[in-house]
């Protein structure tokens, strides 16, 4: 009988096997033979699960995502703030926390090579990271004006939220500039705005 494998799980197991290398290497250095060495399986077996390394590249990128999700979620509760919550959100691409920077200069050259490159495949899957973080973005809101939080207008603000968050994050590389303050003032600049005052 022949052994049924899991192909997400294996695939996952493959991306996380990899996790180091791809901080050590990056993105443009990192090749499929050090991949399948780092994995301890075959070259071939690694195009079993995947069509090229971009695509091991998406599955870290995706993992760093669902742990930042998951650490989100351990840090927060029924107590927790809408905008302490998006204040969390948010840590991972605007804090620098050491154990982050590594991760930061992978996301980093993954922006460089999707707006430099226009590869569909880099373009569609930042499509779908951005639609991660959009919905939980919206399940904070949602939640906010259900505790009566924040006011119904706050929905307007979710897709402004992303572009300035974004925004921030880009000038503060391309012009080497801390703007983690500035980042903090706008989000209380926009609560001070929709806060429902008790």
């Amino acid at each position: 009988m022949a052994i049924k494998v899991d192909k997400d799980k294996k695939r996952r197991d493959i991306a996380v096997a990899c996790t180091e290398l791809l901080l050590e290497k990056g993105i443009k250095k990192l090749t499929i033979t050090e991949i399948a060495k780092t994995a301890g399986i075959g070259k071939g077996t690694v195009y079993d699960y995947f069509s090229n390394k971009e695509e091991i590249v998406f599955e870290i990128i995706r993992n760093f995502i669902e742990k930042h999700h998951q650490n989100l979620l351990s840090q927060s509760d029924k107590k927790t703030s809408a905008k302490q919550k998006i204040l969390y959100l948010f840590d991972f691409f605007l804090w620098e926390y050491k154990p982050y920077e590594k991760h930061l200069d992978v996301f980093r050259e993954y922006l460089s090579v999707t707006l430099s490159s226009k590869c569909s495949p880099m373009l569609e899957f930042n499509r779908e990271c951005s639609g991660f973080i959009r919905n939980i973005l919206e399940d904070i809101i949602e939640e906010g004006i259900e505790k009566s939080e924040i006011s119904e207008v706050s929905r307007n603000l979710i897709d402004g939220i992303m572009r300035a968050e974004r925004g921030y994050m880009v000038v503060s590389w391309a012009e080497e500039r801390d703007l983690r303050i500035e980042f903090k003032e706008f989000i209380d600049t926009l609560f001070a705005l929709i806060e429902i005052k008790k």
